[in-house]
């Protein structure tokens, strides 16, 4: 795990575009807080939306999960478990 401390977070929020005034707003807001956020999520959030991008522009299943387990480094079977979740929720 990174620990990120105010000074980062600060530049981070800045690059991104975020106001000074929306930054002095954060820092009161979670001054003295320990935020820690999930890889996982994110991750999985990033391999569904790449990987409906992916199957939408025509590319084979089986393909569009080859690349999918290059890119995030993780075996193909992992990425097929992670893009059924996705396919079960939109099942009627």
């Amino acid at each position: 795990m990174i620990e990120a401390n105010e000074s980062y977070i600060v530049d981070e929020l800045s690059e991104l575009g975020v106001s000074n005034e929306q930054i002095r707003g954060f820092l009161r807001k979670f001054s003295g807080w320990r935020i820690y956020i999930r890889k996982k999520k994110s991750e999985y959030d990033e391999i569904r939306t790449l990987y409906a991008q992916i199957t939408g522009s025509g590319v084979q299943r089986s393909d569009a999960i080859r690349k999918l387990s290059e890119i995030f480094e993780k075996s193909e079977s992992r990425i097929r478990e992670i893009t059924r979740e996705q396919e079960i929720l939109f099942e009627f």
